[in-house]
Formats: structure tokens, sequence, C-alpha cells
């Protein structure tokens, strides 16, 4: 009884401290193609108990997405089709992975110290598994990985400090990068969403700085047409989109209705949106915009 008057206070609790009342069209991104109704998903999967804590998302190829967990070191396969895992490799000890991106058939996954793990993925299994070392430290809380095709780099996304071990940053959030070839980090960063354009963003759309306050990322993706950076915050409830030049382009606030703990995103290569939530102890899903 007393679980369910938690549970009950909980929802009332969110209900209140979260509830959007901005007008439909603030929920709209529109391009000149594509278009997304962020307030409107036109497919929602909900995942298997072993994703219920799904931490990163990528496409892999035509109907699969690629999924990983942030406790266990295993690479999922998951169909839309068949709606259902279809493949699992393990590739890592247990720990704390956060981000994944598939470039051909090579898969790179982001661990919360900034370590990026990346292995062939070939018709049954995996080859071996390499690690790129970066300036990250465990502080960083590197959420977000995603690849600039154009500049052939893998974007991190950083959740907590913008600085890095060799480079002091003390405002800001950071998104750096690696140049494939060589497997470089590069010690400054590509972009810093700056508080005050941020703050500035926020009052010119109307949207609430208490509910979109901080705004810490968990996941990142480039568009593959127009090659603007979307980026996805769990705590801030928040879409960043930035424009090539690192510009904020837009700001379009997350419900947490509809997105309980969003952390991973990715497009498919003809610009259709995905994002995954973790499930806070009812399964996770994926949505399709």
């Amino acid at each position: 009884m007393g679980g369910v008057f938690l549970l009950g206070f909980y929802a009332f609790y969110l209900f209140n401290i979260y509830h959007w009342d901005y007008v439909d069209s603030v929920y709209q991104v529109e391009f000149n193609e594509d278009s997304y109704d962020l307030k409107h998903p036109k497919e929602r999967w909900d995942l298997p108990k072993e994703l219920v804590e799904i931490s990163g998302l990528s496409f892999y190829r035509k109907n699969q997405l690629a999924c990983i967990q942030d406790e266990d070191g295993i690479f999922y396969t998951y169909d839309l089709k068949k709606k259902d895992i279809i493949r699992k490799d393990h590739f890592g000890e247990k720990g704390d992975y956060e981000g994944i991106e598939v470039i051909a058939d090579t898969a790179y996954v982001l661990k919360s110290n900034g370590i990026v793990y990346f292995f062939h993925l070939e018709k049954e299994g995996i080859g071996e598994v390499s690690a790129i070392k970066t300036d990250l430290k465990k502080g960083n809380d590197s959420e977000g990985l995603g690849f600039y095709k154009e500049f052939k780099e893998l974007l991190i996304a950083c959740k907590e400090d913008p600085g890095t071990k060799k480079n002091d940053i003390k405002k800001g959030r950071s998104v750096y990068s690696i140049e494939l070839a060589g497997e470089k980090f590069k010690k400054k960063p590509k972009y810093i969403i700056d508080g005050k354009s941020y703050n500035k963003m926020l009052e010119e759309k109307g949207l609430s700085k208490k509910k979109h306050k901080p705004f810490k990322p968990s996941g990142i993706a480039v568009h593959p047409k127009n090659k603007y950076i979307f980026i996805i915050a769990s705590v801030g409830k928040m879409m960043v989109i930035l424009n090539p030049g690192g510009e904020i382009e837009n700001l379009i606030p997350l419900d947490p209705k509809i997105f309980w703990q969003p952390e991973g995103i990715c497009f498919s290569p003809n610009g259709d949106l995905y994002i995954s939530s973790e499930g806070r102890g009812k399964k996770g899903y994926i949505l399709k915009f």
C-alpha cells in the first residue's frame, strides 16, 4: 500500500513540476525536406527487459538499430520490423557505457570516463576489441557519441565538466571530437554550448529556465542532410540544435510525459529521427519521428 502511495505521489509531483503548457508549435522542428513533431511520435517500440536502461542508440542498417545499456558490455542489434533483439555481442566487462555509433561495419562505444572502444561487426561475432584513449576524465561524464561524416570525426558530448585533464574550461557544455584517421583526440572542444546563448534562446522562445536548467547532454547525432548537430538532455529535458558552425539554431523542449529519460538519439540515412529512453522501472523504449 505504501509503495502505491509513493508511486502516486511521485507521479503527482512530476506532473506538477514538469507540466508543460507550451503551444504545439514549440515542439516542431522544420527543415526544407524534413519536419519533426516531438509532441507526436510516429511509432513506438517497447524494448525487452534487458534494455530497460538503454543508454545509447545508432542506426545500423535498414530496419535495424544498434543499442547498448549502461551496465553490461553488450552490443544489441534491435530489429524494428520484428520488434525484438536479433543479436547480442559481448565486447567488454561491466561498466558505464553511454554512447554508441556504427560506421560501416565498425562499432564505437563510449564509456562515461571518455574511453572509446571499437570493434568490427562480422557475420558471426565481433573482431578484436580496441580502445581509443582521450583526455577526458570521469568528471566529464561523457554520455553522447555521434559521427560527423564530412569531417570523419566522432563527436563526444559531455554531461558535466566541460574541461579535460589538459584543457581547463570552467563554463558551458563541451563537445569534443576524435579524428578517425589515426584515432586522434582533439584537445580543444569542437563545440561549446555557451550558457549565455542558451539562456538568451530560452527567453526568445518563451521557455522556462526553471524547467530547462541545468542542461546536461545525454545524446548527440548529426542530421544526414543539413549537417545540423542535435543534442538531447534528460536533465533539462531539452533538445539543442546547433548549426554546422556550432551556434545554437533552435531549442526544442522534451515533454517528460513522452520522454521519461531520453539518452539515445540517431538518424536513418533518409532523415528519420529515433530517440530512446530508459524505462525508469518500466520498459525502455524507442520513438520515431
